[in-house]
């Protein structure tokens, strides 16, 4: 019973909309006037800090800088060679990509590290967003970066994945593709958001998917039935741009077999048809899989880290990372806020009883912690860098056939 009232809450009362709920004015569609990188990261950086809700904390000048969109420059001098623009995913920020920007620097990138419309200022801002703003954003970022150096690669994560692979499917000239978790099919459920985002002209809590305290600084925890929608139909546009266009970028590409955002075997299925073209996948299972050639099966329970799965949120954060690593601040506990509190306390109190995707529990792990970072972080990286090797000497590296 008492679950059934905390759903009830959750699908009908309107009493947990806050200001953050609501749309700032500053990041709902895509406006800039920005000619320059320089100046498109102060444009942000300005949208950040007049939109955010929670800048009276001591943390203030943090939260703007692991929101906003940022640049690492390699440390070689004159024009770089090669730069490569950094996409987060759905409902998250900059900061996604912070830490495996600095890996692509040190590799003598110029990296640059967008923000879609929407996203890094409030949940409220993704009430009226269009997938047509994130495109728009995306192929501004591309114009500008192209400013800066010669050669373009992409990396992107989820709904971000989806939006480099869009882009490479209109402009041969991308170097390379980098895509994490690519949200090339999600799950039935989600075109529920589209009516549901409609009805919430009558009711406002039908807005929303998830309303949540939203206390990771820099991801949003609330999600708006609009910004799944319009990521639905971002990945809609896509399916029919690949039965069109067949992809000539040389792809690298990493997912979780036990993903619950996001459909991995049908990543698998796309991966297995790329022909012509350098490729490689990481999958990280549970299980021994039969998979396309090209791809690496890394076995990912890890008793030994207490970790049952591999997540969605898995894949690009370092265990050292500060906030999301094996020893950051934040614990992601969302799934239980609505449906049990007593799990999401032991959750965020780090009482949970093993680390993976959320829901994955068992009868040896009733409490589960989503997996926010790699414990194979080190060897991704080696396995990106030997990628780019490869294409650097104009090999192959798992060529379909």
């Amino acid at each position: 019973m008492t679950r059934l009232r905390s759903l009830w809450h959750s699908i009908f009362s309107v009493e947990d909309l806050a200001a953050r709920h609501r749309c700032s004015g500053h990041n709902s569609t895509y406006l800039s006037d920005a000619r320059s990188v320089d100046e498109y990261l102060a444009e942000w950086r300005r949208k950040v800090a007049a939109a955010r809700t929670d800048l009276d904390d001591p943390q203030a000048q943090r939260i703007i800088d692991g929101n906003s969109p940022f640049v690492l420059k390699p440390d070689t001098p004159g024009r770089p060679q090669r730069g490569i623009l950094m996409v987060h995913g759905l409902s998250d920020s900059a900061f996604l990509v912070r830490d495996i920007g600095e890996f692509f620097r040190q590799q003598g990138f110029y990296v640059f590290a967008m923000l879609l419309p929407g996203h890094g200022t409030r949940p409220g801002d993704l009430l009226e967003i269009r997938w047509q703003d994130w495109l728009q954003a995306h192929q501004h970022a591309l114009d500008l970066l192209g400013e800066e150096v010669d050669d373009i690669y992409l990396l992107g994560f989820s709904a971000g994945a989806a939006l480099n692979l869009y882009q490479a499917l209109h402009h041969r000239s991308i170097k390379a593709l980098f895509l994490f978790a690519p949200a090339l099919r999600v799950r039935r459920l989600a075109a529920l958001a589209c009516p549901l985002s409609r009805l919430g002209r009558v009711w406002e809590r039908f807005n929303w998917l998830d309303l949540q305290p939203d206390d990771d600084r820099f991801k949003y925890e609330s999600l708006s039935n609009q910004a799944i929608c319009e990521a639905y139909r971002l990945i809609k546009a896509l399916r029919r741009l690949r039965a069109r266009n067949r992809l000539q970028t040389p792809v690298f590409v990493a997912a979780s077999d036990t993903d619950v955002t996001v459909d991995s075997r049908a990543v698998l299925d796309w991966f297995g048809r790329l022909r012509g073209i350098p490729k490689r996948m990481l999958y990280y299972s549970t299980a021994a899989r039969q998979v396309p050639d090209g791809v690496k099966v890394v076995p990912c329970h890890l008793p030994q880290y207490n970790i049952k799965s591999f997540s969605h949120t898995a894949l690009l954060q370092s265990p050292g990372n500060p906030h999301y690593g094996a020893k950051g601040s934040y614990r992601f506990c969302t799934h239980y806020y609505f449906l049990d509190q007593q799990k999401y306390g032991r959750c965020k109190a780090g009482e949970e009883d093993c680390l993976g995707e959320m829901f994955h529990e068992s009868p040896d792990c009733q409490v589960v912690r989503r997996l926010t970072w790699n414990p194979f972080y080190d060897d991704l990286l080696e396995e990106i860098r030997v990628f780019l090797e490869a294409l650097g000497e104009g090999e192959d590296t798992g060529k379909g056939e």
